[in-house]
């Protein structure tokens, strides 16, 4: 498209001559008044202005000071149209903010080439600002982003506050927007009241997850995060004043708050905000001891707090707010997500007196044996009688603290430890965090009487399964460890228990394993018939069934590539199975195994081309896709990798072999 001109002048020769000069190459719009020239540009955006300097009514310059004062039309590139060729008039157009001027009578290629050259450089000037724009969209986002990971990373230290942040920066913003304050102090309160909490990143977890009455020095260390997040936020320029609301957020209206005890109109009134939403999330926020409070007790707790705890006038607003449903939000509807899920004054009564949950005898959440308390135990009942050690983990939990928030995760652990508790007897069921529990088993060194008590968990765990809809979403697995068969002490059987576990979750088709099975390698003989068993299953491939429902999601993309390559040529694809076994027939430990495992991925890496494929099979497998290799050229490959593998592995007792298999 052309590029538009306009001119303004109230010469009619000066017009014609310059529409006849630039017709064939712009679009040209000429006015012969200031008024027209506005007129038209109340509904048009030229891509230059001509303007001459002396005409009647409006001269030149005032249009110019019109130009430049209205955010329309200040960018629009100008060149002044004047017979006065006097330095001084020169001097005032560029002063004016002109790009440049023509003089009178017109030179056709002078005018031309000026013409041209400011719409290149008005071109470029627009290609870097809209650059420019760019990168500065792109740092906001990057911004906004680095805050919302800030928030989300400090509420997810707190049990119990998750979205705690995003909903403390929402409120204040509806405030701010009450206040009637410009979308800029509306968006910086926004962000400051997002990282308000930010110096709990300091603050030990324990500290913060502590459900009891805090020791002195706890509650110093809790006092102290409002100074420490405002030394985090001081050099940040991205909005002003960021750090305020992160040091006087717990400041009182009457002076009795911290960290400085400011009082009233002293205390910044973005802080003053921050400090009245924060308490009202606390006040409607679910707790896994209580459901949130209701809007009736909220209204009269702020009521309770105006003038004393926080600005009387910031109450008023807020208080409507509530009233008008702005701040209405959806809660849990199951009853029994909202119940207490322990008997607070069992566990209460057993742990007040500590000073922290670690010290407690039992479990703050489920009510089981803490994870002190436990390993105690375990160890008096191993060297009373032995037994057996299992280690629990609920699979899949963070995706429900994810999905359903960590009110739900509580649920779920609570609901397994009943399980646990209800079938596991006289034996010691403890919580060693997260989602993990320990059963011991006193005077059970049998194996068969060990997976007899795993089908037990699992068929009632199942069976709980099917009355919490929860669970569903969650699986058990279990490592086992037998003393006198894995070792002796507490130490030793937990960790081999651990080792266990590892392998379990390794293999989604089994849901517990015993330490010295875990141990176990393929040997030389067992790895044909693996290669094997995988070549009948890629010829069976049809319902995606075997070998396509391993861990690894890789596999599948595999032979998607290996059928693709084998449609659009004729040359051959070969299938290697390479497999670790232990070089003198003796155990091999399972840390063993993975450091060799790692080795061999690497010199596998190393020598493959980038064409060729490859993936985890076993925990001592690897399976790799050789395109369009012959069968006698697949020694080079072969030869290297195993050079390399003992390069790096630097041991004799895992070594290394393979088997080959056409892909047709």
């Amino acid at each position: 498209m052309k590029k538009i001109i306009l001119i303004v002048d109230d010469d009619r020769l000066t017009l014609s001559t310059a529409q006849n000069l630039l017709g064939d190459i712009y679009k040209v719009v000429a006015v012969n008044s200031g008024k027209q020239a506005y007129k038209y540009l109340e509904r048009h955006t030229p891509d230059l202005i001509l303007l001459d300097i002396n005409m009647p009514e409006i001269g030149g310059f005032e249009v110019m000071g019109t130009l430049q004062a209205d955010s329309r039309w200040q960018k629009i590139p100008v060149i002044f149209l004047t017979a006065d060729r006097s330095s001084e008039t020169e001097v005032e157009c560029f002063r004016m903010g002109a790009c440049d001027f023509i003089s009178k009578p017109f030179e056709p290629q002078i005018m031309q080439s000026r013409i041209k050259s400011t719409l290149e450089l008005d071109g470029y000037r627009k290609d870097l600002q809209r650059r420019l724009d760019e990168k500065t969209r792109e740092m906001e986002r990057i911004t906004i982003q680095a805050i919302m990971t800030v928030a989300n990373t400090v509420d997810a230290k707190d049990e119990y506050t998750k979205g705690h942040s995003m909903r403390v920066a929402a409120y204040a913003e509806m405030v701010a927007q009450r206040l009637g304050w410009s979308e800029e102090e509306v968006q910086n309160t926004y962000y400051v009241a997002m990282l308000h909490d930010v110096g709990k990143i300091g603050v030990p977890d324990a500290v913060l997850n502590k459900p009891f009455k805090l020791t002195d020095l706890e509650f110093r260390l809790i006092q102290n995060h409002t100074i420490m997040g405002a030394e985090i936020l001081k050099d940040f320029k991205m909005f002003p004043n960021v750090d305020v609301g992160a040091r006087y957020h717990h400041e009182r209206y009457d002076g009795n708050g911290y960290p400085e005890g400011l009082k009233a109109e002293s205390i910044p009134i973005v802080a003053r905000i921050i400090a009245l939403v924060d308490s009202y999330d606390a006040m409607t926020s679910n707790r896994v001891y209580r459901r949130r409070l209701s809007d009736d007790v909220v209204m009269q707790e702020l009521i309770k707090g105006k003038g004393s705890q926080w600005d009387p006038d910031l109450v008023d607003i807020f208080l409507g707010l509530i009233k008008d449903g702005t701040l209405a939000k959806e809660w849990m509807h199951e009853e029994e997500m909202a119940a207490p899920l322990f008997d607070s004054e069992k566990i209460y009564g057993e742990a007040m007196g500590s000073q922290s949950v670690l010290e407690a005898s039992t479990d703050y959440l489920t009510g089981v044996l803490s994870k002190r308390k436990g390993e105690s135990e375990i160890s008096a009942g191993l060297r009373a009688a032995g037994g057996c050690l299992m280690i629990i983990d609920l699979d899949h939990f963070k995706q429900i603290n994810q999905t359903h928030g960590h009110l739900a995760g509580d649920y779920a652990l609570k609901m397994t430890a009943d399980v646990l508790c209800d079938v596991c007897g006289k034996g010691i069921v403890s919580r060693t965090g997260g989602d993990e529990f320990l059963y011991f088993a006193e005077g059970m060194k049998n194996r068969e009487d060990a997976v007899n008590m795993v089908n037990v968990i699992l068929e009632a765990f199942a069976k709980k399964q099917e009355e919490v809809e929860l669970l569903k979403e969650t699986e058990l697995s279990i490592g086992i460890s037998l003393s006198g068969v894995d070792g002796h002490e507490y130490e030793e059987l937990y960790q081999r228990a651990d080792k266990a576990l590892y392998h379990v979750k390794q293999n989604e088709n089994i849901r517990y394993g015993f330490y010295h099975s875990a141990n176990l390698v393929r040997t030389p003989e067992q790895s044909k018939s693996d290669l094997e068993a995988v070549l009948e299953l890629i010829r069976q491939r049809d319902d995606r069934q075997g070998a396509f429902q391993v861990e690894y999601g890789e596999f599948a993309h595999i032979y998607d590539f290996m059928s693709r390559f084998s449609e659009r040529s004729s040359q051959e694809t070969q299938i290697l199975l390479f497999t670790l076994f232990s070089s003198d027939g003796r155990d091999v430990k399972l840390e063993r195994m993975e450091i060799a495992m790692q080795c061999m991925e690497q010199a596998i890496c190393k020598s493959l081309r980038g064409v060729d494929v490859g993936t985890r099979y076993s925990s001592s497998q690897f399976l790799v896709v050789l395109m369009g290799t012959e069968k006698e050229n697949v020694r080079v490959v072969t030869d290297r990798i195993i050079q390399n593998y003992f390069k790096l592995y630097g041991n004799k007792d895992i070594t290394l072999t393979f088997d080959i298999a056409d892909y047709r």
